[in-house]
């Protein structure tokens, strides 16, 4: 490529749409003029495209991760430079600018210095003045975390051998600040249990010292290396040349005599010593952050203020010669379905088959771990095979056209979803490319869940089958291709498919945390169902006359509950009004095509809802619409085959009359009007059915976030949620959760569903090999880079400062056209009120900051920052993301975006490169979520800022490297706990009585709570519910037995009562309530109370003061 057009291809590629206007040419080139454009155009007519005054960059060339990774090394080398020092090798500052402040971290002060500014010469205050040897013990024993002396590391020896050392430091001297390097070095002989302060070589290496302490201890020997600053202090600040700076401590000695660290830890977790039993720890800082090597045979330990780890890749493994193409699958005979996908278990058993190999030697607890891991493989692998031969056994078995139906949707949705993106981006209309392969964990993920849900009485369906996978790569498309199989085999056993209570009703439960996250997969989903409905218009006759669709049912807070809400929020938007709680318009582009959906789109009556694409071109433009439905009473009309929502929407059931239509208690239909129960024997223009079957499959995404309170609470709800989900014959639903972080996934899964679980992929002896993907060396290609930084004595919010204005002052000073991935900063808080002040200080502070380090204005010092918090409006949030969108070249572009843990899930922009996390999150699993959402196109870079006043904060930085290199394995068990007092005291009422009310329709009407009584179909429900609890394994069967006893017992006196009249909720026109809400005051003294929402807060909480009888 010629000059021209390279320039021209670079500007391009940083542009967010890849185009521009002819009149930008003088940005690239002041020589530059619509001419030059044309003539470069007309030379690479397959890379440019010139229209309307335009130029769009056609071939995306291929990105150079390369390139990428030299500018994000420039960047962390020039970081080092303002936050340690030295900017140059032989800076004189000048008198302004004092090293103390100027640098951040790297910084050891005289022992006993404060922050009390003390003017020496008035209160005749001794500098410069060196501690005594006999006193060094006693400051080190007593390290000052506020003011930083000392620093080093630890390391293990299996014997003594004589070790290099080597101290690095520099000092500001004068008033002109002057550096001046140092360094020492040092050839010693180690000698067990001793303790001595190594003599300086050079005389004027004052006030460094460098002190080693040898302990013998279970026949190894404990090392201790410090450099410290010598120099005493009675609580006063020091004089900047009393301080060392830059301050670095190296040792060497060779491999053999190197032992390692072990975690005590691992031998109650055997798993953890086999699958990471590759990674060792060779040292631990003292606040300082620690790195090794190992090279010809010699170990280098050293100490570093900004300790980092390159996290490698995570790649997807291929078949040679083999791809598992959407197009081809769904289009092929059984016997060639059977030829195409049985190269799956073939290699997956010859890829076992190496791993029984690789464990022969190991040691007896670990082979043992590792061969529970290959049975369990093999499982794995039989159900693949299973899978296989179910499809395959006929080209007109139902099972085979339930599978080509969910490789079409499949490819459709690909193909489409891109088709949307792109008009989104760019405006242009693109023809679909239907190219779409499996990744091999996603067909085998859909193969093997295959039997547990063509026959319900297969063993498989009451397993909770958990993908685990890092995030980013492709957990979603793996169980929508699941659900899309559902949708299809459902309809296709459907005896007579004119009989529309065989197959309607809601098929598939899709259960998300959070209201960020809901809403982005609704995109997502929708498109599938787009892609659905699209084939079954073709061939109703295989599908049914009712429509695939979809329904959003989340918070009132986010979409409206009734028609009659809906067309108040519409009217009001289409006047302009900005809409607070319940706006209908929670679908804002077109899943097909990608149109801007517009307030006119959306036709809600008061007893109807139809979302239309005004695209002439797409499918879903006109009188059909798109099958969506935003509206709660749209959704329990028209029951869509999918729902996707909040769990904790659930906790509606106590309160809700009528929640039991979605779980397909139906007995009329009406073409256009959907389905209602009525108790009525007829009802003029409605036919009659039988009930619906009840939602198959549920799908629970981000597993690990359904815990602590929220997964103990959900967890008592989802019994009641099962047993609605239960066939008459006994049949519950198959159940699938995904995450990308998991520890302890069997008790989790046992508290929640009372189920096991099979997890896939699997590792057998190494965490980073489970045959479906593969870790990629980052000397093959660059991983994600984590730094941490750490300054003892300095506030967070100054560290924050400083590494703020450093990062955006190495960045918009930079001279590289790869910069744009890092140029949008995300700050991660683990609290709001955290983030509200960086806010501020970045209005405030952080500009004053870069006056210091960018004196000549470079750049503009005014920034751009939003926050993504629970704050924002939903409306705010796709607007905040679209933002996030745009690079450096673009209006608008954000210099910053700070976010508090709605950012760890589901946000998926490719453009981000770099985060500052702010302390380490309260949970692994947390931190790993959070910091993948950088780095997933380009080589991410992610900066913790540690509090060196919190112990673990500390202990994450001087154990960085080893923390890091290992981050899956520290993560921590999920706690759910749904039957302890606590849960049971929120819960159990709402779950239990909710459960009662829908499933008795007779008694679900809201003034119909005193029409109930103990009857047999009451015990039965009982029993039910109890059988279900007694699989958790959580709760005493008996004691539970009593409490629900005492629960149907309380029911019936109230009714009885009460027999006039008795509601479920306090209102003006209620005399007499069964519930209450638990800040409510009840009319009825035996009113209790139950939750609204799984994530109620109580205002305050009352604290009881027990005593034993004794006492």
């Amino acid at each position: 490529m010629k000059p021209g057009a390279e320039k021209l291809f670079n500007y391009l590629k940083n542009k967010s749409n890849y185009t521009m206007t002819v009149n930008e040419c003088k940005k690239i080139s002041h020589r530059w003029t619509v001419n030059t454009l044309k003539r470069i155009v007309a030379d690479y007519p397959g890379v440019f495209q010139l229209a309307n005054d335009e130029v769009r960059l056609l071939m995306k060339k291929t990105i150079d991760l390369e390139d990428y990774r030299k500018t994000r090394t420039r960047i962390v080398n020039d970081l080092e430079k303002f936050l340690v020092g030295p900017l140059e090798e032989d800076e004189i500052l000048g008198e302004k600018k004092r090293p103390m402040n100027l640098y951040l971290t790297g910084k050891l002060v005289p022992f006993g210095s404060s922050s009390d500014v003390v003017p020496e010469d008035e209160f005749d205050i001794q500098t410069n003045q060196l501690a005594e040897d006999e006193k060094v013990d006693e400051y080190l024993s007593k390290r000052d975390i506020f003011r930083a002396s000392t620093m080093g590391f630890s390391f293990k020896l299996k014997e003594l051998c004589p070790i290099y050392i080597q101290a690095n430091w520099a000092m500001y001297e004068g008033k002109n600040h002057a550096r001046s390097p140092h360094e020492e070095v040092w050839e010693i002989e180690l000698k067990a249990n001793e303790t001595k302060i190594l003599e300086n070589n050079k005389t004027d290496s004052d006030p460094a010292r460098v002190k080693y302490t040898v302990l013998e201890r279970d026949g190894l020997y404990h090392v201790s290396i410090f450099l410290y600053n010598s120099y005493e202090r009675e609580d006063t600040f020091p004089k900047q040349d009393e301080i060392m700076f830059q301050t670095k401590l190296k040792v060497r000695f060779p491999k053999y005599h190197l032992a390692y660290f072990t975690s005590k830890a691992d031998r109650f977790n055997v798993q953890n010593e086999l699958l990471y039993r590759d990674f060792y720890e060779l040292a631990i800082g003292h606040g300082v952050g620690v790195d090794w090597n190992i090279e010809s045979g010699q170990v280098t330990i050293e100490s570093t203020w900004l300790p980092f780890y390159e996290l490698p890749n995570v790649e997807h493994r291929t078949i040679e010669g083999h791809s598992f193409s959407m197009l081809e699958l769904s289009k092929q005979t059984a016997e060639q379905l059977n030829e195409t996908l049985s190269i799956i278990p073939i290699e997956y058993r010859k890829w076992l088959k190496e791993q029984k190999e690789a464990i022969q030697d190991l040691e007896s607890p670990l082979k043992k771990e590792a061969e529970k891991n290959i049975t369990k493989v093999e499982k794995i692998i039989s159900r693949v095979e299973e899978g296989i031969k179910i499809i395959s056994q006929s080209d007109d078995s139902i099972e085979k056209k339930a599978f080509q139906f969910a490789n079409r949707c499949m490819m459709l949705q690909r193909a489409q979803t891109k088709v949307a993106l792109e008009y989104r981006s760019s405006g242009n209309r693109i023809k679909p490319n239907y190219d779409g392969k499996w990744r091999l964990f996603q067909i085998i993920f859909l193969l093997m869940s295959i039997p547990g849900i063509t026959n319900p009485r297969h063993p498989d369906r009451d397993l909770v089958d958990l993908i685990w996978f890092p995030t980013g790569g492709g957990k979603t498309e793996a169980y929508l291709g699941v659900a899309a199989f559902t949708m299809a085999y459902r309809r296709l056993s459907a005896k007579d498919i004119l009989n529309v209570d065989e197959y309607a009703g809601v098929t598939v439960f899709m259960r998300y945390t959070l209201r960020l996250l809901t809403t982005q997969q609704f995109q997502r989903a929708a498109a599938l169902v787009c892609a659905a409905e699209y084939i079954r218009a073709e061939e109703p006759f295989n599908y049914g006359e009712i429509p695939f669709s979809i329904g959003l049912w989340i918070g009132s807070d986010s979409s409206p509950n009734t028609y009659e809400d809906a067309c108040e929020k519409i009217a009001e938007i289409r006047e302009g009004k900005e809409i607070q709680k319940g706006n209908p318009m929670q679908l804002l582009h077109c899943p097909w095509c990608g149109t801007e959906l517009t307030p006119d789109d959306y036709e809600i009556t008061k007893n109807s809802q139809k979302i239309s694409c005004h695209n002439p071109q797409c499918e879903f433009y006109g009188n059909e619409g798109l099958p969506v439905y935003t509206v709660d009473e749209a959704i329990y009309e028209h029951v869509p085959t999918i729902i996707i929502g909040t769990v904790d929407k659930i906790a509606q059931i106590a309160w809700k009359n009528n929640m039991y239509e979605l779980f397909g208690m139906k007995n009329y239909y009406h073409p256009e009007k959907g389905f209602i129960y009525d108790k009525k024997e007829r009802k003029r223009g409605w036919e009659k059915i039988n009930r619906l079957l009840p939602p198959e499959l549920i799908i629970q995404d981000e597993l690990h976030l359904i815990s602590g309170p929220l997964g103990s609470l959900t967890g008592l709800y989802e019994v009641a949620v099962d047993l609605l989900c239960t066939r008459d014959d006994g049949i519950g639903p198959k159940i699938i959760a995904s995450t990308a972080t998991i520890s302890g996934a069997d008790e989790q899964i046992r508290g929640l569903y009372g189920r096991d679980v099979c997890q896939f992929p699997l590792a057998v002896q190494k965490a980073n090999d489970n045959f479906v993907s593969y870790q990629v060396s980052t000397d093959e290609k660059p991983g994600r880079l984590y730094l941490g930084i750490c300054a003892p004595g300095v506030s967070g919010k100054i560290q924050s400062i400083q590494t703020y204005a450093a990062l955006l002052t190495v960045t918009r000073t930079l001279q590289d056209e790869n910069v744009d991935p890092y140029w949008t900063i995300i700050g991660y808080f683990n609290t709001v009120k955290e983030l509200s002040g960086m806010l501020t200080t970045f209005k405030d502070e952080v500009p004053i900051r870069l006056d210091v380090l960018d004196p000549d204005q470079k750049f503009s010092h005014e920034l751009h920052v939003e926050e993504l918090t629970s704050r924002k409006k939903a409306k705010e949030i796709p607007e905040i993301l679209d933002q996030m969108e745009k690079t450096k070249e673009d209006a608008g572009v954000l210099d910053a975006v700070l976010a508090t843990n709605m950012i760890s899930v589901g946000v998926d922009i490719d453009r981000l490169g770099v985060m500052v996390v702010h302390g380490q999150p309260k949970t692994t699993s947390e931190y790993i979520q959070a910091t993948s959402r950088v780095g997933r196109q380009f080589p991410g870079l992610v900066l913790t800022i540690f509090n060196s006043m919190r112990s673990r904060d500390l202990s994450h930085y001087e154990r960085f490297k080893s923390y890091h290199q290992t981050y899956y394995r520290n993560v921590e068990a999920t706690s759910v706990t749904p039957f302890s007092v606590g849960s049971r005291k929120k819960g159990l009422t709402g779950a239990f009585i909710g459960f009662l009310r829908q499933s008795m329709p007779e008694i679900s009407n809201e003034n119909s709570a005193n029409q109930f009584q103990i009857t047999t179909e009451v015990q039965k429900l009982k029993e039910e519910f109890l059988e279900r609890i007694a699989k958790t394994n959580k709760w005493d069967i008996n004691e539970a037995d009593q409490i629900l006893t005492d629960y149907l017992e309380w029911w019936e006196q109230a009714a009885n009562k009460y027999a006039d009249k008795l509601s479920y909720r306090k209102s003006q026109y209620a005399k007499n309530h069964l519930l209450r809400q638990f800040t409510e005051k009840a009319k009825t003294p035996e009113a209790k109370p139950a939750m609204n929402t799984l994530r109620n807060v109580e205002g305050e909480i009352t604290v009881e003061e027990m005593w034993l009888k004794d006492e």
